[in-house]
């Protein structure tokens, strides 16, 4: 496998998988189409709260079977509002031998090798053939941002390109992503944001010149120089292929929580959750991470309505836990 591989960082809703898909096709570039979650799948203690687990001493087997069910599941289940959706493009049983039959060739174990098998594998199981050496790997997930440091240690030439969006435009994001029940709780989607923020801050620092942080609102709105940008820092050739979103060839209509198709890079909604935030969630980012705003050039925000106020579809134990976690948690 190429050891020059580039990670795509950010929370729920960021922009990530649109960035992630203005790269596939590329010519140099095997574009993983669904995350990977490698950390997950071998057993790694996570705190990004939306995707978190406790630390779980995996055998061999148990990570392998991991793998084989989330490429099972990634071949059934649409991919919706999450992800991109690869139903179909996956062959199961031949990633099932592919995977067995590399791990079997393996001289050492260690998590290296494990992702590396893993990435390989899923390339046979979508393209029948062996990833070239030559091609570079891109891999988005979004808990993997506490793992840059760790993935950096693995592929020291790796590269990691982390997408930021203003965080009320980003907890609205995730609120509608969240809220197929009803309102949610807050608490997981403000502190996974939180976390984000705490490893970027530690990952910019020690990664340095192979870590390019991007604005998802500079993205949307001037694509085209930052899409020269992104090729530069990553030493890529130019290709049109950039210009649309496409998984696997086909052109990627989004994963927009307002259910919009798009054809291309829109800033479109860009000032939208003006009109959709709750003075609620507006006191949240305010309390919790208003450093980040002044960190990064985001306008701090306020509404002087009462946030004691119930939202919409928030029922009376949510409502309680999310005013308790406000008042006495943050």
């Amino acid at each position: 496998m190429n050891q020059s591989p580039i990670f795509i960082l950010g929370p729920h809703k960021s922009g990530t998988s649109l960035l992630r898909n203005i790269f596939d096709g590329h010519s140099d570039l095997f574009v993983i189409p669904i995350e990977a979650h490698f950390f997950q799948h071998l057993g790694y203690w996570i705190d990004y709260s939306i995707r978190s687990q406790k630390n779980l001493n995996l055998n061999d087997n148990e990570i392998l079977n991991n793998f084989v069910d989330w490429i099972k599941n990634s071949n059934t289940v649409p991919g919706g509002k999450s992800d991109s959706d690869t139903r179909g493009f996956w062959d199961v049983e031949l990633f099932k031998t592919e995977l067995q039959r590399l791990y079997n060739n393996l001289d050492t174990i260690s998590s290296k090798k494990f992702i590396e098998i893993y990435i390989e594998t899923m390339y046979k199981s979508l393209y029948s053939k062996k990833l070239s050496d030559d091609v570079r790997v891109v891999e988005k997930s979004v808990d993997h941002t506490e793992f840059a440091i760790q993935l950096k240690k693995i592929f020291p030439k790796a590269k990691f390109i982390h997408i930021i969006r203003n965080p009320y435009s980003n907890l609205v994001s995730i609120r509608k992503f969240k809220s197929n029940t009803g309102y949610p709780f807050m608490r997981s989607i403000i502190e996974s944001m939180n976390n984000n923020y705490y490893f970027l801050e530690k990952n910019k620092e020690v990664i340095d010149e192979d870590y390019y942080i991007l604005k998802y609102e500079d993205f949307v709105s001037d694509s085209n120089n930052k899409i020269k940008e992104l090729v530069s820092f990553l030493n890529l050739e130019i290709e049109d292929i950039l210009y649309k979103p496409t998984v696997q060839g086909e052109l990627w209509g989004g994963n927009s929580t307002s259910d919009k198709k798009f054809s291309g890079i829109s800033s479109d909604r860009l000032g939208k959750w003006k009109s959709e935030i709750y003075p609620f969630e507006i006191a949240l980012i305010n309390k919790k991470i208003d450093h980040f705003l002044e960190e990064y050039g985001y306008e701090y925000y306020k509404k002087n309505d009462n946030i004691y106020h119930k939202n919409k579809d928030e029922n009376i134990k949510c409502y309680i836990a999310n005013r308790l976690y406000y008042k006495y948690f943050l």
